[in-house]
């Protein structure tokens, strides 16, 4: 045996060019063995209501809420409501001055307080905690039908901000639409995989 051919030999009798050819299987089952990142699991998780997490054999499965499961984006759309809402509930509960002015409302500030700002906190924190609480979405419907009355009644030439009113109705009317899908949606998707567990 030549000192190039004692270079070349492997223990297990393989030459260069077979363990070539064997790394993708090698890699492949590397890959297998290698957990997803961080994000990845989140992400998984976010798209489906099972996840396995850990090498093959020894996964652990998670359930999670089914609204979470995609496409259904209406806990999304409900929370974001909700933060809205919250914004809109420190506007009439700290300003409401500011909102009777901006508005043309010829109202007490407590009034205001009471029936605006009051509300809207209630529901925003309500949703915030909760996006998939279906019967304060439909709380909230019933605030917009409120709120539209008052603003189309706002909506007149004796009002110096008509033009403030408006507006602040075109708002109130896309946020009702919105109010209402979700209302549908919470009302209507299964929440969690129970039902499936009871088959």
């Amino acid at each position: 045996m030549t000192l190039a051919d004692t270079g070349q030999a492997r223990p297990n009798g393989r030459s260069p060019d077979g363990l070539s050819k064997d790394f993708p299987n090698v890699l492949a089952k590397v890959k297998e063995k290698i957990s997803y990142s961080p994000a990845k699991r989140v992400q998984q998780m976010s798209r489906s209501p099972r996840l396995a997490i850990g090498p093959s054999g020894k996964k652990m499965h998670l359930s999670t809420d089914r609204v979470r499961a995609r496409p259904a984006v209406s806990p999304t759309l409900s929370m974001n409501i909700g933060m809205t809402a919250i914004g809109l509930g420190v506007w009439g509960l700290m300003f409401p001055k500011s909102v009777a002015r901006t508005l043309g409302v010829d109202a007490p500030a407590p009034v205001i307080q009471a029936i605006f700002g009051l509300r809207e906190m209630w529901t925003g924190l309500t949703l915030a905690g909760d996006p998939t609480k279906s019967g304060m979405l439909w709380t909230r419907v019933a605030g917009d039908a409120f709120d539209i009355a008052v603003l189309k009644a706002l909506d007149n030439p004796r009002n110096a901000q008509r033009g403030a009113a408006k507006a602040a109705l075109g708002f109130v009317l896309a946020v009702t639409a919105l109010d209402v899908i979700t209302a549908i949606r919470m009302t209507n998707v299964k929440r969690n995989c129970v039902s499936e567990a009871r088959r």
